[in-house]
């Protein structure tokens, strides 16, 4: 059970095991998928992809139940990322794939970090999965976006507008790791979506996490302090229903799926299309914080 703190958003005790059935689905769909789209079962990739699943889901699950230490969580988020390194096409040296192992590792906290409102994360991802699926008929990679997308699509009736259910640590974690693997796939798999289309996707998320930690740098806060500073936390202090607030997350993905499609097609250079999802978030950004300094209350 997750029970309310002084950082929580919700008021009464919630379940927090749904991740456990999005791990389950997703690992049990993709090899079904891959034989429905002429494929073997497993490959190296997919094989190495869904063990690291498997590790992390279960340390999450059992930091779920025992609260761990951090530092038991960063040690399996970096083995489970280095699993994905090396069975995921990255290049054959070093500094890829300690770049790959970051990505990795990061990804995995900053969705993690945005698991905060009913719906945000899991309808975040839900979307981006879908997108990315869109935006790559017939690439292998939709034997791995579809069944995600699907299991979520499961869990976020549970979860949003009212949440009956969180996905807590262990479907939070997964999804960020299985969103960075999905974009070191881009990058350097041939026939995929090309290397901008996660980050254009996941600009929201990704933009609240770097944002946030930039600013608590600049203040000299510690960085893996626990605390209610994020963006989206920020506008449901200053008045904004936490519903609304998830709904501009979600479209934020959308805005993101269609900037990198019209990017795609050459109607706008990498450049332009990231500058385009963006210029959102900078808007985003600078209305919460001007609301968030006019509540009443003593400031955070």
């Amino acid at each position: 059970m997750d029970h309310p703190g002084h950082r929580s958003s919700h008021t009464r005790p919630t379940p927090k095991g749904g991740g456990i059935g999005i791990v389950t689905a997703f690992v049990l769909a993709v090899p079904i998928g891959r034989v429905l789209h002429g494929m073997a079962p497993l490959d190296l990739p997919a094989a190495g992809l869904l063990a690291a699943t498997i590790l992390l889901g279960a340390v999450s699950w059992l930091d779920d139940v025992h609260q761990w230490p951090p530092i038991l969580k960063l040690g399996a988020q970096v083995a489970a990322s280095v699993l994905v390194a090396l069975t995921l096409p990255v290049p054959a040296t070093l500094p890829w794939f300690v770049l790959s192992v970051a990505i990795l590792v990061f990804m995995t906290n900053a969705v993690n970090f945005m698991d905060g409102l009913n719906g945000l994360v899991s309808g975040s991802v839900m979307l981006a999965c879908l997108a990315l699926g869109v935006l790559s008929p017939g690439s292998p990679l939709v034997t791995m976006v579809f069944p995600l997308a699907a299991a979520l699509t499961g869990f976020l009736p549970f979860n949003f507008p009212a949440a009956r259910i969180f996905m807590g640590d262990v479907g939070s974690q997964t999804c960020g790791l299985l969103l960075g693997a999905f974009a070191l796939v881009c990058a350097f798999q041939p026939g995929m979506p090309p290397w901008y289309a996660v980050p254009m996707l996941l600009a929201g998320l990704i933009y609240d996490v770097v944002y946030t930690l930039a600013r608590r740098w600049r203040r000299g806060a510690r960085l893996m302090e626990g605390h209610r500073e994020h963006l989206y936390q920020r506008a449901t202090q200053a008045g904004l229903s936490p519903v609304a607030v998830t709904l501009i997350l979600w479209s934020f993905v959308l805005w993101g799926g269609v900037m990198a499609y019209i990017t795609m097609l050459g109607m706008l250079r990498p450049t332009s299309g990231l500058s385009a999802v963006i210029l959102p978030q900078l808007a985003w950004s600078t209305v919460v914080e001007r609301q968030w300094t006019k509540r009443p209350g003593p400031a955070e």
